[in-house]
């Protein structure tokens, strides 16, 4: 008898030892299983919180500031007649105005900084006053012929003196790197092909052409803010000119023959700018 309670009892204790661990270990499996579930619920706000965020920065730093608005100042241009090499005009002073947009190749940035562009510069008008060249700046009389149209001579009181002026017209377009190194700073580098039509009034001629520019430069920019410097140049440009000869003028015929002259320009140009930009 002693023996058959002996064995219940244990019998007893063994079950309930063993339901006792079955639930703890149950428990135990559930307290795991929720905060795995936690844990994952946790991952999944992280991950989206932080794609709103790149989101939003992206949208910040490149797509509200891929468009820009340009005042520059021509610190530097000069002008060479690649015919007469001592006839080099240098730049007074000079004004530019541009507008345009970066497209961006991609919609990463490389390393979450860098991003690969094309600007396009849909429109830029410059304009440069030029002192006489040096050459000559002590000359009594500064004579420049172009062919056959004539020559200035600056003691004629007679003679048209309208200034040395430029206004140029372009666009541009070319790659451009940007670095975007730490919150809203960028600075970005960028090379362009410049298309220009350029107009030139040399006393009492004018010359226009076509003339195939190209320019590199650099820009440090802080949200809508961006200050930056370019160098431009052109190894050669064709001008059609037009002058006044009063010296071929025939008051007896109406018709004033020989009065316009007209020649082909042979010039060089570089400039150095610094420019303002808003980005928008």
């Amino acid at each position: 008898m002693m023996k058959k309670l002996f064995w219940l009892v244990l019998s007893t204790v063994i079950l309930t030892g063993q339901s006792v661990f079955a639930q703890e270990t149950n428990s135990e499996t559930q307290s795991s299983q929720r905060e795995d579930s936690l844990l994952q619920v946790v991952n999944e706000l992280s991950g989206r919180v932080k794609k709103t965020e790149d989101a939003a920065r992206n949208e910040r730093i490149w797509k509200k500031r891929a468009k820009y608005f340009n005042i520059g100042y021509i610190t530097n241009q000069t002008l060479t007649d690649k015919v007469d090499a001592e006839a080099e005009w240098k730049s007074d002073f000079g004004v530019s105005l541009a507008f345009g947009k970066t497209y961006y190749l991609h919609k990463k940035p490389l390393l979450n900084m860098i991003k690969f562009g094309i600007d396009a510069t849909w429109f830029d008008i410059s304009y440069a006053k030029y002192s006489e060249p040096d050459a000559y700046a002590n000359d009594g009389a500064y004579t420049r012929a172009y062919g056959d149209y004539g020559s200035y001579d600056y003691d004629d009181e007679e003679d048209i003196d309208l200034g040395i002026h430029q206004i140029d017209a372009s666009m541009h377009v070319g790659p451009s790197i940007t670095v975007n190194p730490i919150g809203d700073l960028k600075v970005a580098a960028y090379f362009h092909y410049v298309p220009t039509y350029s107009m030139l009034v040399i006393d009492d001629s004018f010359g226009h052409g076509y003339v195939s520019n190209f320019a590199f430069g650099a820009s440090v920019a802080y949200k809508a803010i961006s200050f930056g410097i370019e160098h431009r140049w052109a190894k050669k440009a064709t001008y059609n000119g037009l002058s006044f000869d009063d010296e071929g003028i025939d008051y007896e015929d109406p018709a004033f023959d020989d009065v316009i002259q007209s020649d082909k320009w042979k010039m060089k140009s570089k400039s150095f700018r610094i420019f303002l930009s808003f980005r928008y």
